[in-house]
């Protein structure tokens, strides 16, 4: 036991700070700091993000349990301009073959072109539109395509599964721009819409 001067004083303030500890008979646990509840939740770690409290841009996540989480968290980096294109790329340093879209090799692969402006890869929108008997945005974006649902006429399921189809349909996308690139065979563009129902319906991801 330590004796004498400051360490004797520090050791009777720990003996009072033990001797106020009561022990209770339950299991060990972990705390959740971001709730009140102290406990964990995915709603929690959503109102985390979207209240400012762990950064996440100025828009809002949108999470749909319908399809798997890599696809919500596509759309999330895609909304956050955070996916690796070959513009993005190159503008970080990376040595990339080509900066032009894999799918139509006329214009830059951005963000905006592979999902909203290729012309060879946004028919899929259309595509989806006729589908579901719904009206394409007046302006074709990415933004314009994630906030589609809002201007929709649809009841509350319907509006989930043709979330989950819009969601699915920026995976295929993604997905065959991948193809292209460091696939064996050349994927053909005229299936991809046809892989977004069977994926939609199968959640063969």
């Amino acid at each position: 036991m330590p004796r004498g001067g400051i360490e004797e004083t520090q050791w009777l303030s720990f003996l009072e700070v033990v001797q106020g500890v009561q022990l209770q008979q339950v299991p060990d646990r972990l705390g959740w700091t971001l709730d009140s509840s102290d406990s964990f939740s995915v709603s929690s770690v959503k109102y985390a993000l979207n209240s400012g409290l762990v950064p996440s841009g100025d828009r809002g996540t949108r999470w749909n349990n319908w399809v798997p989480i890599k696809l919500n968290i596509l759309v999330w980096r895609i909304q956050l301009s955070s996916i690796p294109t070959r513009e993005r790329l190159s503008i970080r340093g990376v040595m990339v073959p080509s900066i032009m879209c894999p799918g139509c090799m006329v214009k830059a692969e951005t963000i905006e072109h592979i999902f909203a402006g290729c012309c060879d890869l946004r028919d899929i929108w259309g595509r989806v539109a006729i589908w579901w008997g719904l009206s394409l945005p007046l302006q074709i974006s990415v933004q314009s395509i994630i906030n589609w649902l809002e201007g929709v006429n649809l009841s509350r399921g319907q509006r989930k599964a043709f979330d989950a189809i819009i969601i699915t349909s920026f995976w295929c996308l993604w997905n065959f721009c991948n193809s292209t690139i460091f696939g064996m065979v050349l994927p053909k563009k005229s299936v991809i819409f046809d892989d977004v129902v069977e994926k939609s319906f199968f959640l063969d991801f």
